[in-house]
């Protein structure tokens, strides 16, 4: 940004009100970048605490990243990196500026036990919180392994990519055309892939969409700054019908109109019209999203339903909500009893019914964008 623009932006700032929802959101570090010069001295003192923290945050996971890579090419597997250092050092001018907490890696389903062993040797080991290993084999996307001397960020080992509503076979599909596609990454090894640009943007919609509810500016940022550098080159007919066929075409709408709203950045009006779900459907979510983050987050079940692309989806997540399984309950909670398991899952339920019930009685509030 040209130093007379930084100039006439700080006149503006609220720069105590700013820098603490920078925090808040992750992203101090890329304020110190934009606009940390133009900050008052102790707040811009504040801003590059966070800035060389990440930064050396970025150099560290750098480091362990190849190392992952190459001991699983060396074991014969190959990994596509999702998000972490490499959509930090390809999209970022200044990696730093794009924080992670975790080194998100996919493997295929057929490699993930070999992938375990690999890090098992490296130092790592299992440490989800709240669920066992044997939880996330049979019922998760992934799972988590942290370093046994805490010096390095933990590891979320995928096997899968964007989830299919159809289950396991529809979502291991999914996978393989995305690896079908995946680009070599040698700056990361050479066992090393990231997801063709367009699966990307796919991937990054359905992440902000179902995993954070379409809240967190970090996440909209990455679809935003993808868009912004690939929007006129990419394949729309390509992005609407995977979307489609992947059965997120409503989690791809919804996210590229929460980056719209939030940041400015629009794809095309042709494209969105493909993917857009129902009226009904697209007059709720948009009302939640002007109403900002902390009442996307609070109804972040509601929101994952309305991210689905089918009825059918719905009531079969309604209905193995309402009705889970006894063992997949058991496993969820850790109970030794089916009754126990239960009690905890209706608390939940309850909890999140009256979280909406709540929020409906406020009167809307406008979030900062």
């Amino acid at each position: 940004m040209p130093s007379d623009m930084k100039d006439a932006v700080a006149d503006d700032v609220d720069w105590n009100r700013t820098v603490a929802r920078a925090e808040e959101e992750r992203l101090a570090p890329l304020l110190y970048v934009v606009l940390g010069a133009a900050a008052p001295t102790p707040l811009r003192t504040r801003l590059r605490s966070a800035w060389l923290a990440a930064e050396r945050q970025h150099l560290l996971a750098s480091k362990a990243l190849r190392e992952i890579v190459d001991a699983f090419g060396t074991a014969g597997i190959e990994t596509i990196l999702l998000k972490g250092p490499a959509l930090a050092a390809e999209y970022y001018a200044e990696p730093a500026a794009r924080p992670y907490t975790d080194l998100d890696v996919l493997v295929r389903r057929r490699d993930r036990n070999s992938a375990m062993e690999v890090l098992e040797r490296l130092g790592y080991a299992h440490g989800s919180p709240g669920r066992s290993l044997g939880y996330e084999l049979e019922h998760a996307p992934a799972a988590y392994f942290v370093s046994r001397d805490g010096a390095r960020l933990p590891v979320d080992l995928h096997w899968e990519c964007v989830a299919h509503p159809g289950g396991r076979r529809a979502t291991d599909l999914v996978a393989e055309e995305i690896w079908s596609r995946a680009v070599p990454a040698p700056a990361w090894g050479a066992a090393a892939r990231v997801p063709a640009t367009e699966d990307l943007l796919v991937y990054l919609a359905a992440h902000l969409a179902v995993h954070h509810s379409l809240a967190g500016m970090l996440w909209q940022l990455d679809v935003a700054i993808v868009l912004e550098r690939h929007g006129a080159a990419l394949d729309w007919d390509a992005v609407t019908a995977r979307a489609t066929r992947w059965r997120a075409a409503a989690a791809l709408y919804f996210a590229l109109r929460a980056v719209e709203l939030a940041l400015g950045v629009a794809a095309p009006t042709w494209a969105t019209d493909r993917l857009r779900p129902g009226v009904m459907r697209v007059a709720l979510v948009d009302r939640l999203l002007r109403a900002g983050g902390e009442r996307l987050v609070a109804l972040e079940y509601f929101v994952g339903l309305a991210m689905l692309d089918r009825f059918s989806d719905v009531l079969g997540i309604l209905g193995s909500g309402v009705v889970p399984a006894p063992g997949w309950l058991r496993a969820r909670y850790g109970s030794r009893t089916t009754i126990a398991a239960y009690a905890v899952h209706y608390g939940r339920l309850a909890g999140a019914v009256a979280r909406a019930l709540n929020l409906r009685r406020e009167r809307p509030r406008v979030g900062i964008s």
